[in-house]
């Protein structure tokens, strides 16, 4: 007779439409386990923004459901249509704060919430707690140690032709989607002529998007002829950061989808964190080789020293190239 307390998940639904890139990433761990724990189950997600292209690429999805600023009608007819699906669980991550977040999961009606509200309570552990704690709630082993898993391959010649064959890549981003978490332009110049003294013959690639490309571009320019680099626009272009990160040696960037697509590769990562004994515990890097530098300040980037960035680089690249 089984002794699960609930029975083992036949279908599972999880929210994922905050249209954050990072937090997708992080909870590609509790795709990956579901899936070699419960192979039967089928797995749906709502989704949104940069949410949908990525786990639209993972076949271990059998359904998406987009949520993108739906309204009232919309979202009754959503949530009619997942109360069809019967879902043994529905998986929220967080409290919902949105009104009609709330009256789509009350709608759906599923055999069972998985509430991980209780983990905001205790001290600070790192996202991925979050992916055990829901398997465990259904059941399932949760306590072993869970790892990133994309499901897209990281293809894209482009990054491919820009490198030569073994030449090292070290990857910098300097902006975030909130501008607190950004790198000021003058750090930004110091952390690239740091770079490029540290490591001459490696290839400098600064990240930006379509917002950010003219800020990229002036960096560099400010930076001058020590940190001979290029500016990579990822701009709706997923394959592309996949790959960039998964070809890079090092990644150098403060808390942003980078930190964990840099650790699904395991690629070598120095993340900038602001200085509040949480973000830097909750959202760490997770690569084997990793580091983190705190700010001066607990709600932004401010003070970090770019002394420590290079340090903590050096180290790294002293092991990986070992």
């Amino acid at each position: 007779m089984s002794t699960r307390p609930y029975p083992a998940p036949r279908k599972v639904l999880f929210f994922s439409q905050d249209g954050k890139l990072g937090d997708a990433v992080v909870n590609t761990a509790f795709v990956a386990a579901l899936r070699a724990r419960a192979p039967d189950c089928e797995i749906h997600a709502t989704v949104a923004g940069a949410t949908a292209a990525f786990w639209g690429q993972d076949a271990r999805l059998a359904r998406l459901w987009r949520v993108q600023r739906p309204g009232w009608l919309e979202t009754v007819r959503t949530a009619l249509a997942l109360r069809r699906e019967r879902y043994d669980y529905i998986v929220t991550w967080q409290r919902l704060r949105k009104e009609k977040s709330k009256l789509l999961l009350w709608l759906a009606r599923p055999g069972r919430v998985i509430d991980l509200c209780g983990l905001d309570g205790g001290p600070p552990t790192h996202k991925v707690a979050a992916c055990a704690a829901a398997l465990e709630q259904m059941g399932l082993p949760g306590e072993a140690e869970l790892a990133y898993d994309i499901g897209m391959p990281p293809c894209c010649p482009e990054i491919d032709r820009m490198f030569a064959p073994g030449r090292e890549v070290v990857v910098v981003n300097l902006f975030a989607a909130d501008a607190w978490r950004n790198i000021g332009a003058a750090q930004a110049a110091e952390l690239l002529r740091g770079l490029g003294a540290l490591a001459p013959q490696a290839a400098l690639c600064l990240v930006c998007t379509d917002a950010t490309a003219a800020a990229a571009g002036a960096v560099l320019a400010e930076a001058g002829g020590a940190a001979a680099g290029q500016v990579v626009n990822c701009q709706g272009n997923l394959p592309r950061l996949l790959r960039l990160c998964q070809r890079a040696d090092l990644v150098i960037s403060p808390d942003t989808a980078l930190i964990h697509i840099a650790s699904a590769y395991d690629t070598a990562v120095v993340g900038i964190y602001q200085n509040n004994g949480v973000k830097e515990v909750e959202w760490g890097p997770r690569s084997r080789l990793s580091a983190r530098v705190l700010s001066d300040c607990p709600d932004s980037l401010d003070g970090f020293a770019v002394a420590d960035v290079l340090a903590k680089a050096a180290a790294l690249r002293a092991a990986y190239l070992d």
